[in-house]
């Protein structure tokens, strides 16, 4: 199947394909509505000298992960330039040939390189609908995988996923203080050091009936926190309180997302939240998300300090188990997360 970039280049579109059509005209229910503004995160308190400084930043992330499982981080030391020049290493990625690009691909069960050309599907109403994107994922951690091309490509992708590790498990310390735990115990629960990191880029091209397509449809994230930049474009709607919301990112943030485990390591106190990709007709969107997870053989469960005067809401689980059996369920549905649900 041809990527969704070609099928926009090769054809002067004036409509959207009918295996495209994700909503219908009449599907009012699904519209986000006004922008919100997200809570914020200084990174930078995480390390301040000053007490007084570091228990507000915990107390912000408190609120932050239990009352939006969102937020945008600022002042997190990622070079801008850096940033920079991986969205234009992975525009020419997207650039290269359909027959270079899909060299790169894989069969390894374990830690698969994908390379997806529109090709993905959820389905709706018994019609399987295909989304408005292409992409590429692959694993860069405990086990590094890159493709060798573009020039700088595999450079770029192993520094920035580097540095978001260092941001994520510094996260995570705040986060675990926030939750009355000691500073290191997700880390050590979740294995850290071998912990999952997955590297996704998706390119989103102008669509010539943005209201009737889908990028990617609601869906909640595996991992433990779930990175995410975009090129100054933006798409990203999540549900809050049952209804949907568009949001765009400070100049230099990142946003934040809490993931599955997070919700099960929490007992339930902090959120996954559904969240989706929208799409525009005038400008291409590239975003990158790194998803950040336990190590592959973890078992996950409630933290159990948590458990001291609450009993366990969710059932323990591999999380190389709970990934793989939630890469073959339908994206738009949190099946494996419901069924772990003790009461």
């Amino acid at each position: 199947m041809p990527s969704v970039k070609t099928l926009v280049q090769s054809q002067d579109l004036k409509s959207l394909p009918s295996d495209y059509a994700h909503f219908s005209n009449s599907d009012k229910s699904t519209v986000a509505g006004p922008e919100v503004s997200l809570p914020v995160i200084d990174f930078s308190l995480l390390s301040s000298t000053n007490p007084d400084e570091r228990a507000k930043v915990i107390q912000d992330l408190r609120n932050a992960c239990g009352e939006w499982g969102f937020f945008m981080l600022v002042n997190h030391g990622i070079p801008e330039n850096l940033i920079n020049r991986l969205f234009k290493t992975c525009n020419d990625f997207f650039d290269m040939p359909e027959e270079e690009k899909l060299k790169f691909e894989t069969t390894n069960p374990r830690f698969p390189v994908m390379v997806r050309s529109g090709s993905t599907t959820c389905d709706v109403s018994n019609q399987k609908v295909l989304f408005w994107r292409d992409y590429l994922r692959f694993f860069v951690h405990p086990e590094f995988y890159c493709p060798n091309k573009p020039t700088e490509f595999s450079d770029l992708v192993s520094e920035y996923s580097q540095r978001t590790r260092d941001v994520n498990r510094k996260l995570l310390q705040g986060i675990s203080q926030s939750l009355g735990l000691e500073e290191d115990y997700i880390e050590k629960a979740m294995d850290l050091k071998s912990g999952t990191q997955i590297f996704a880029a998706n390119y989103y091209p102008p669509c010539p009936q943005p209201e009737s397509a889908i990028g990617i449809p609601p869906h909640t994230d595996h991992g433990l926190l779930t990175f995410l930049i975009q090129n100054g474009v933006g798409g990203l709607e999540i549900q809050h309180k049952g209804k949907w919301f568009y949001v765009n990112a400070l100049p230099n943030s990142i946003f934040i997302n809490t993931g599955d485990q997070l919700e099960i390591l929490s007992n339930g106190k902090y959120k996954s939240v559904w969240h989706r990709a929208v799409v525009n007709n005038k400008k291409t969107r590239i975003s990158i998300v790194i998803p950040n997870g336990p190590s592959p053989d973890t078992i996950v469960s409630p933290a159990a300090p948590l458990l001291r005067e609450t009993p366990a809401a969710y059932a323990p689980m591999n999380y190389m188990e709970y990934v793989n059996v939630q890469r073959t369920s339908r994206l738009n549905e949190k099946p494996i997360l419901d069924r772990l649900k003790l009461h």
